[in-house]
């Protein structure tokens, strides 16, 4: 799926031996994209907004806690998390995805410990519907990580 013109510093995970397919990729769910009527996050939550230009930020839980990646989301970015949802290295690959460590490349901003992204460039907008149902599937099923329910801002 992803075109690969990777930008130096940037792997592609799984294709190391010493890469777990059952690693963790954390995925930080704002209010913008949450469902309050259903209490899970909307169906385009896996998936890239128009600024992540195909590129849909996570962390690595190998590199950090989910806790540790709600904390740092909430001191840095401009909006708040309600919740850490994931979905495994090895899902992402059975979506028919890629998954990109980009933690090591220089970009003049804080990025977030162990951040990587799914690769959605290239895609179509039906494929791009599709591999982000499938990854928000796979996080429902396995439940919300940190904390232990969503903190909603108030209403």
């Amino acid at each position: 799926m992803t075109d690969m013109n990777l930008s130096v510093g940037e792997i592609v995970m799984g294709k190391d031996p010493s890469d777990s397919l059952d690693e963790l990729l954390l995925r930080q769910i704002t209010p913008h994209i949450w469902v309050n009527d259903h209490g899970i996050p909307a169906s385009h939550a896996f998936g890239p907004s128009t600024a992540d230009q195909g590129m849909p930020s996570y962390s690595r839980d190998s590199k950090v806690t989910p806790k540790e990646a709600f904390d740092w989301h909430n001191a840095h970015a401009r909006s708040k998390s309600v919740g850490t949802w994931a979905c495994s290295l090895g899902e992402v690959h059975q979506a028919g995805a890629e998954a990109i460590d980009d933690s090591g490349v220089a970009v003049g901003r804080p990025v977030a410990p162990g951040h990587c992204y799914v690769d959605f460039r290239g895609l179509s907008k039906q494929e791009r519907k599709d591999l982000r149902s499938q990854l928000l599937r796979f996080a429902l099923n396995r439940g919300i990580v940190h904390p232990d329910s969503p903190v909603l801002p108030p209403e």
